[in-house]
């Protein structure tokens, strides 16, 4: 196993390495990216958000075969909850401050950009990139939206998007589509009142806004029914977005309200929070929405994006939230198939009290930043979901600028109480099939299904696994130096052989205990 390589032979070799010759990926390309098998373009994979490949030359029954080929590590023990990302042999992902370009392959650094924030950064975690005509393009912790040459780093262009003196900062991996990045603001918890925005590839203008937190009464009068809770109202948008590409249908999820405890502050249904929101993706104009969580008092964000599927000859969108639930809808007749608890849920209806009130699960637990892997080959959903306790207390409401807004507080129960699932469920029906569970330890990174029938995923202990996707049956586990895992894993070839790359590090870190490891991306293959 090759060892990772040091900052200072990084620097050299990033220094040395020549110009990467990257003019892609072009739109087709991009529309194509569910189905690929030779790229990862998106943190979901594709504009689907299915997090589904193809492949199958690893598979259930050589899977117990595969072994670590390289680590590159990022010296840097921030958060680290992207998924790696590859086009023409190259790995692109994300750290705090830094993005980076690896061989696909052999962990070779190729790039590595600093970005020098001009401002407040608010919360230095990043999900990753959007990358589109040989541009790479993320999000910053102090609100800027920034291009990058995908071949060498160099900065193409630089776009201030929100204040983030105020709270407001980007964490989630953007999207490009016909020529348009989509982003939205991030920092409910500190009040602000977030936007989803687009803006052109080329040049980092902004296209159109659309407000996440409306004011006035054009969505019903039970909208917010106290006007001036709207300029606090939160409404993140955390992880990344999905496109239906034939109908030009972009789709966010929205997360908490603010102050995330104190509904009564915030009268009424609170839209468009605790939401998944449909616009077109060209205007920016309002198409249809499903609220999750009406007027929520406990944090529960709908945070990971939502996965486009079709079973039995109908359209679906699914999504899984903090709550502990999976959603599905019936995209045609826009209404609900299906809600499935995927953990325990306990006290949800029950209001918030200044006494506390014990809740499953709680805010740190659920399905966080990452989504459904939907299964092609076996039409399931796979959620990767936290079952974890706490008690919710109803606080005083008071906004200081730049500070956390909760309106209470959250005592969760102690982190051994936790246990970690990656679960599937019928795509059509919702029934649980199988159910994986890791006592004491979280699984919150993405999920992602194969055509090998296998679910691959990682633990907050470093533990990277592979499970039979027909029966959740454990076919291969390796740890990661015990760096936690939470951000996703991503599949592709590389001169016709299949790699698998895993991010791990110190992700969320305040919840669990372990050493502290820095970053670090691990490439797996058979040998």
């Amino acid at each position: 196993m090759k060892k990772h390589l040091c900052a200072a032979s990084l620097l050299l070799s990033a220094l040395l390495s020549p110009a990467l010759a990257v003019s892609g990926p072009s739109q087709e390309e991009l529309n194509n990216a569910d189905q690929a098998t030779d790229s990862w373009l998106m943190y979901n994979k594709g504009y689907m958000g299915q997090r589904y490949s193809p492949l199958d030359q690893v598979n259930a029954d050589n899977v117990s075969g595969l072994r670590r080929v390289c680590t590159f590590d990022t010296k840097d023990d921030g958060g680290f909850q992207a998924t790696p990302q590859m086009y023409k042999g190259v790995l692109f992902f994300t750290q705090m401050y830094r993005t980076f370009a690896i061989d696909a392959a052999t962990c070779k650094p190729l790039w590595v950009h600093k970005y020098k924030p001009t401002g407040t950064s608010v919360l230095t975690t990043n999900r990753g990139v959007a990358i589109a005509d040989g541009v790479i393009y993320r999000g910053t912790p102090d609100a800027h939206l920034i291009a990058l040459d995908a071949g060498t780093g160099k900065p193409l262009w630089d776009t201030k998007v929100a204040d983030s003196s105020v709270g407001y900062f980007l964490s989630a991996a953007p999207v490009v589509y016909n020529g348009k990045v989509y982003i939205g603001e991030a920092g409910a918890d500190w009040g602000i009142k977030a936007h989803m925005y687009a803006f052109d590839a080329k040049t980092g203008k902004k296209a159109w806004t659309f407000d996440l937190i409306p004011t006035g009464s054009q969505y019903g009068a039970n909208t917010w029914q106290k006007a001036d809770s709207t300029a606090t109202g939160g409404g993140s948008t955390w992880t990344s977005y999905t496109i239906d590409a034939a109908t030009g249908m972009l789709y966010v999820s929205v997360g908490n309200p603010a102050p995330d405890f104190a509904a009564q502050y915030r009268p009424g249904d609170n839209l468009f929070t605790n939401s998944v929101v449909a616009l077109n993706a060209e205007t920016g104009a309002y198409d249809h929405h499903y609220q999750q969580i009406r007027n929520d008092d406990k944090d529960y964000d709908t945070a990971a994006a939502p996965v486009l599927y079709d079973v039995n000859g109908q359209k679906r969108m699914a999504v899984a939230t903090k709550a502990g639930w999976l959603f599905s809808y019936d995209e045609t007749a826009k209404n609900q198939v299906f809600k499935q608890a995927t953990i325990k849920v306990t006290n949800q209806e029950k209001p918030t009290t200044r006494a506390g009130l014990n809740i499953c699960p709680n805010y740190s637990a659920g399905t966080q930043w990452s989504g459904p892997s939907f299964d092609q080959l076996n039409n399931t959903l796979v959620v990767p979901t936290v079952d974890w306790c706490g008690v919710v207390k109803l606080g005083e409401v008071r906004l200081i600028k730049g500070q956390l807004f909760f309106g209470g507080s959250m005592q969760l129960d102690p982190a051994g109480k936790a246990i970690g699932n990656a679960v599937s469920f019928d795509a059509a029906t919702g029934q649980e099939r199988w159910r994986y569970s890791t006592p004491g330890v979280r699984i919150v990174g993405g999920v992602t299904t194969t055509g090998g029938n296998l679910t691959l995923g990682g633990a907050m202990d470093g533990t990277f696994f592979a499970l039979d996707s027909r029966s959740g049956k454990v076919l291969f586990k390796d740890n990661i130096d015990g760096a936690l895992i939470g951000g996703g894993v991503s599949t592709y070839t590389v001169g016709g052989q299949q790699y698998f790359a895993v991010i791990a590090g110190n992700t969320s870190k305040g919840a669990v205990s372990g050493k502290n490891v820095t970053g670090r991306v691990a490439i797996y293959t058979l040998k």
